[in-house]
């Protein structure tokens, strides 16, 4: 039901048009005359009441959001609703919707749009202000608690292992990295990869080259990974669901919490909707399934080759880079565990596009409606050439009479250049002759690979 609301300009119009009529008698011309301008006088005035514009702002996602609200008789005819800092594919989007909104409840009282909630609040207090009526206040939160990692002693050897996995949904997929001793955790990376606009993302290295790597993609789309990308995706998780910890640290919260915990510890908050709430700090809904996937590289580090280490978690650093260590067909990833100066343990891997029949793609790449959307054919799927190491060594021997597979060369990388200092890695990877150095190695692009764990260590 509408709320009806009234003027007081309108009420003194009604006095103004009785007390007229109550003061001449039309006996004459003259009075006729008067009676008739003072009429029509009223009636004007009557008409302007009818008709009100009430003006209203409120801070939205991106700015000031503005209301003005056209009144007649105490209903709202017509809003008009600008919000030039919303987000164009989200809050901007909405402002038509929830105009309509506005009209039909008479008032601020409206549903708001999904993915829209930082806007559809800003439109309702707008709307508030614009009547008089009382503001929505923001619910008051506890600030997110950031808690220290757990330290670790580590005396002897430690394992580095990924996996590509499914972590958040339909949308996306994760690559986890672990780093373990025995079977407790002392290091962990998350990392997501998802398409976006090309317009507005930083996508991955060759994805702008549609000759290429790039013209896997859907037109007008890019594959992005979230953490470079934070301050987009941050700002999205913001505007959609009045996310207030952004995105790379509630992964860095989550790979603290991980930190110290037994691999069988991690797996059992695989789809555990209650583990955010143990996580300090983190917000994410999918929380528990984050800590799963660090769990599974785990397990999957424990098949790895151990390296010597002897000290305590705190003294270790696990990052990532992402480049184009191989030409123009793929994108590739390094991951690196660092005392400060020295190489501890590094991971390798490489992203291209293959036919799905001979290859696995990446989680979610089959959801046409969601991930697998942003292929250019949904036919040629992304995949890790690690995952797929025995049908990429295959092509690699067809090719150019490859004798070692794809992963043993990545593991030859990596086994040179852990336990080297920083500095003679990067001095490695600016020789033309690297692959000679590489014992076991025999891919010609292997500087780029060693300079890629190089910029992952800085």
């Amino acid at each position: 039901m509408k709320k009806q609301f009234f003027s007081a300009a309108a009420a003194l119009a009604a006095l103004a048009i009785t007390a007229c009529g109550s003061q001449f008698a039309p006996t004459s011309t003259t009075a006729a005359a008067t009676t008739a301008a003072a009429t029509t006088e009223a009636a004007t005035t009557e008409a302007a009441a009818e008709a009100e514009t009430l003006t209203g702002e409120a801070e939205g996602f991106g700015g000031k959001v503005t209301v003005e609200l056209t009144v007649k008789e105490g209903t709202i005819t017509d809003a008009v609703i600008t919000g030039d800092g919303e987000t164009p594919a989200v809050g901007g989007a909405a402002l038509d919707t929830l105009k309509e909104q506005v009209i039909a409840a008479n008032g601020p009282a409206i549903d708001g749009v999904s993915g829209a909630t930082v806007t559809s609040t800003a439109v309702k207090n707008a709307v508030s202000a614009a009547m008089g009526l009382p503001v929505e206040e923001p619910e008051t939160k506890a600030a997110a608690v950031s808690a220290p990692a757990e330290i670790v002693p580590v005396e002897g050897g430690i394992q580095m292992g990924q996996v590509i996995t499914a972590a958040h949904g339909n949308k996306c997929f994760s690559q986890v990295t672990a780093v373990v001793k025995d079977d407790v955790v002392i290091a962990a990376y998350i990392d997501e990869y998802q398409f976006g606009a090309a317009d507005s993302v930083t996508g991955v290295p060759n994805g702008d080259d549609k000759d290429n790597f790039g013209a896997g993609f859907a037109d007008g789309q890019i594959l992005f990974s979230k953490r470079v990308n934070a301050d987009y995706y941050s700002k999205n998780m913001a505007e959609k669901a009045g996310s207030t910890v952004r995105l790379n640290d509630n992964y860095d919260e989550i790979q603290k919490f991980a930190v110290g915990k037994t691999l069988d510890q991690l797996l059992a908050y695989k789809d555990d909707a209650t583990a955010v709430d143990a996580v300090s700090g983190a917000t994410l809904a999918d929380t528990g399934n984050y800590l799963a996937a660090i769990g599974e590289a785990g397990k999957a580090a424990q098949k790895t080759q151990a390296v010597e280490f002897n000290g305590s978690s705190e003294d270790l650093k696990l990052n990532m880079a992402i480049g184009a260590a191989h030409g123009n067909k793929c994108f590739s990833t390094a991951a690196v565990l660092t005392d400060g100066e020295n190489v501890i343990l590094s991971w390798i891997d490489d992203f291209q596009f293959g036919s799905s029949a001979d290859v696995q793609g990446v989680p979610n790449s089959d959801d046409t409606d969601n991930f697998g959307a942003g292929y250019a054919d949904p036919a040629n799927v992304l995949f890790s050439k690690r995952v797929n190491a025995d049908y990429y060594s295959d092509l690699m021997n067809k090719k150019a009479n490859a004798t070692v597979r794809i992963d043993e060369n990545y593991n030859a990388i990596q086994n040179h250049v852990n336990g080297m200092s920083i500095s003679d890695v990067k001095a490695l990877s600016e020789k033309d002759d690297a692959v000679d150095a590489v014992s076991g190695a025999t891919l010609a692009d292997t500087a780029g690979y060693v300079g890629l764990i190089a910029e992952a260590a800085k």
